[in-house]
């Protein structure tokens, strides 16, 4: 039973409650009351146990899609761009790089379209000057011969000029309003980084202090058949971090190791 219920998964908890609530009526009907003890200890072990199996699936799942976002980045990321990646093993220092170089490079781009801008204004204003030289050569026509048609033909150049003019200017207006909902975009996708990484910081915490509780209190873990000495040994002396201060995770290789001693 206690081996049961150690493996014991969301999706069978209400057979199994349903179960040992029905051993449970007949041994108090038998009056064994030792044994009906041990049955409500195991159905509270239970209620625990899928409690501790799920939090434990939720993390890492958690964690692997952080890790292949992380990874799906790193193939997408420009070659000139992706060397301080190489020195960053932590899969949430990554995302912040990259949403840092997105936001760089969306900052850079407004600033271009801004100065452009100011290069189409230089240009409509330039078009202001050429009207009055325009002028002059609609006097000039009608003494030079020569002249005859300059007027109309530069005339239609100006205005197809004024129309391409007024095209840039919308066109690079509309990549700024774009790039400022990138931005925006770019914020909310470091706000939704920020909470992933949190959540999962919380559930290790969650899963880590579980596991302490467990090992005090004489609960046992899931025991895998298949599983070789070395990894038994690791499972029963709980999550061995190799840092400092003993049960601190702060990378994704730590996550890995600590999930993977509490058999997730």
């Amino acid at each position: 039973m206690k081996k049961m219920i150690a493996t014991l998964e969301y999706d069978g908890l209400e057979d199994l409650l349903g179960q040992m609530a029905r051993e449970l009526v007949l041994t108090i009907e038998q009056g064994n009351l030792n044994h009906a003890m041990e049955l409500i200890n195991d159905l509270q072990q239970a209620r625990h146990q899928v409690f501790y199996n799920e939090v434990g699936h939720l993390t890492r799942g958690l964690h692997e899609a952080i890790k292949a976002f992380s990874s799906d980045i790193d193939e997408k990321i420009p070659a000139e761009e992706a060397s301080p990646l190489t020195a960053m093993t932590d899969a949430s220092e990554r995302l912040g790089y990259v949403i840092e170089l997105t936001e760089k490079t969306s900052h850079e781009t407004m600033d271009r379209v801004d100065r452009s801008l100011s290069l189409v204004d230089r240009l409509d204003g330039q078009s202001e000057r050429f009207r009055d030289l325009l002028l002059l050569v609609g006097q000039l026509e009608g003494e030079f011969k020569a002249l005859d048609g300059v007027y109309d033909r530069t005339c239609a150049v100006k205005n197809e000029s004024e129309k391409t003019i007024e095209e840039l200017r919308n066109t690079l207006t509309d990549i700024l309003v774009s790039q400022s909902v990138q931005d925006i975009t770019g914020q909310l996708i470091r706000r939704v980084i920020t909470l992933m990484t949190q959540v999962e910081s919380q559930l290790v915490k969650l899963m880590d202090m579980a596991a302490k509780v467990e090992r005090l209190t004489g609960i046992e873990m899931a025991q895998d058949d298949e599983r070789n000495p070395e990894a038994d040994a690791i499972r029963a002396q709980g999550p061995q971090l190799k840092k400092k201060e003993a049960g601190a995770v702060s990378n994704q290789d730590d996550v890995d190791e600590l999930l993977s001693s509490l058999g997730f």
